[in-house]
This record gives C-alpha cells, structure tokens and sequence, in this order.
C-alpha cells in the first residue's frame, strides 16, 4: 500500500485479463517503486477506483473486447477530466487508437511494446500528448517500500490510509456522447484534437475501402476494422497505407459503424471513414486496387 501522502501518481490500478502484460507492468512498476493494484476485468472498475484512488489507470484491451468495456471507457473518461492520467493497451496501436482519445486516453500503446519496456507506461511524452494534450510534469514514484517485491494488498473504501475525500467521493461517470456535444459547443480552443490512427489496406487485411452510389472511392473511404469504433462524427486524423507502400496523411471523418452481429457473418466489426484530400493518383491507385479486390458499398439511408 502507498504511505499516505505519496508523490502524485504513485498509484497505477492496471485493468484486464492478459496475464503477460498484468505480470510485467506489476514486477516493472513496483520495483521502481509504484504502488500497483491489478484488476482482471473492467466490471468491478468503478468501485475499485473509488477505493483505491489510483493517480494513474492503466487499460489493458483484449483482441474482441465485450461490452463490459464500453462503460470501463464512460468512467476512464470522467475520471481522465479529473486529472487521473489515463494509458491504453491493445493487441495493437489500430486497436487502440481510435477509442484513445475518445475515453481521454493520454498514450496508446501496442501489447509488444509495453512488454518490450513495461515503464513506458510511467512516462510522459515530450511536448504534448498523443492526442496533443498538454504535457504535465514527469511521474516521480513513492519512497521504496521495506519490502518492494511484495503485491500491493487489497484495500477498502474505509482505509485509515487514504485522505477522508478520497474514502467518500467518486468520481463522477460521464456519457461520451456527452462529453462530444459539450466540446461542440465550446470555443473552437477547446475542441477535441482530431485521432490519429495509421491503417494499411491490402488484399489480405480486415480494412478495406468502400464506395457509395457511384462506385467510387471518391464517394466512399476506408473501412477500419475494429471491435469498439469511434462514434460518428468523430474527426480523424488517417495515414493510409496503400498497396504500393506509399502513405497519405488525409483528414477524415466517421460516416457509419459496423457492429458485429449474426447477420455480419466473417465480416469484422469497424467504420468507415470519408476521407479529404485525396489526390488524383492515389484516387488512380485506390481505383486499380478495388479491381483486385471488391471494396465494401455503403449507401446512407
């Protein structure tokens, strides 16, 4: 347990089920010298929060995650405009990414990449965020404990241990959707950075492109495969990857969802995103690419 009146962001709560990760980040953090709570899933997340006060979450996304998660992102995003710093980690950044931002998340990271270096975590970025929020001041752990390697014990909203505020207040869970609406109507300051997220279409990845009425992607964009989509309307930023191995940074915007049901069959959930700005040649491209491969035909209705 972490002495009372410990440096800011000594606690780090770590939230899903892969063991690997869980194992790394507890040894890792502890060692240099944070106090590390790990929960298997996100059903208990609100009450444990409320009970440990973490200054730091860490969420741990599976590669099909449930819906168990959608209300885990709610309260990871009311708790991030407390000032509690939120982390994200998927089986890969295409994952991630685009819910990362949306659930008030400061970093994104790959499962591979937190396994290679577990402290990355800990770390702030340099200049701004991921999403180009303010930087804050570097973490700075807690006194090293009599006894370092030993898990951090259970604790309980009645703890002598944690301030009164901390034993009696929650933090309060805020719709997304919410959060979106009032952002709008701010000043144009204030508005949420766009996401930015890489993805690579060929003929053997989940993503793909779609067209509207006139079978063209000019009528269309990309179709990006994912379990948990942004909500439509949400700006992003894309560089796609074509076929050929070129890139294009583009503007985009999510037109609609899929979700994954019984009708979908093998095809995965994700959305489809308008892209701006598209030149000529790769409108070329992309048209020369879609004869090899069908692209999906969405028409609003």
């Amino acid at each position: 347990m972490s002495p009372a009146g410990a440096p800011v962001a000594s606690r780090v709560l770590v939230v899903g089920s892969d063991a690997d990760v869980s194992i790394a980040l507890h040894l890792h953090l502890e060692r240099a010298g944070f106090a590390v709570y790990c929960l298997p899933g996100p059903g208990e997340l609100e009450p444990i929060m409320r009970a440990v006060a973490p200054h730091a979450v860490v969420l741990v996304l599976p590669a099909t995650p449930d819906s168990s998660w959608g209300s885990a992102l709610t309260a990871a995003a009311g708790s991030a405009r407390l000032g509690v710093r939120i982390v994200m980690v998927g089986p890969s950044r295409d994952l991630v990414e685009p819910l990362a931002a949306v659930a008030g998340a400061e970093r994104a990271f790959s499962r591979a990449e937190v396994l290679a270096q577990p402290l990355l975590v800990v770390e702030r970025s340099v200049g701004a965020g991921l999403f180009g929020q303010p930087a804050s001041p570097p973490l700075r752990p807690p006194p090293a404990a009599s006894h370092p390697h030993l898990p951090a014990p259970p604790v309980a909203l009645s703890d002598p241990a944690f301030p009164p505020a901390l034993r009696t207040t929650a933090s309060p869970v805020i719709d997304l959707l919410a959060l979106i609406d009032e952002e709008l109507v701010d000043e144009p300051r204030s508005r949420p950075q766009p996401t930015r997220v890489e993805v690579n279409v060929s003929l053997v990845s989940e993503h793909n492109f779609y067209v509207g009425t006139t079978r063209r992607i000019d009528s269309g964009g990309v179709f990006i495969a994912t379990a948990l989509p942004p909500p439509v309307g949400t700006r992003l930023q894309v560089r796609l990857g074509l076929a050929d191995g070129r890139k294009l940074d583009l503007d985009g915007e999510v037109t609609f969802i899929r979700e994954k049901s019984a009708t979908t069959g093998r095809q995965p959930p994700g959305c489809g995103v308008k892209l701006s700005g598209l030149p000529g040649w790769a409108t070329e491209s992309v048209g020369r690419f879609t004869q090899a491969r069908q692209p999906i035909v969405f028409t609003p209705r």
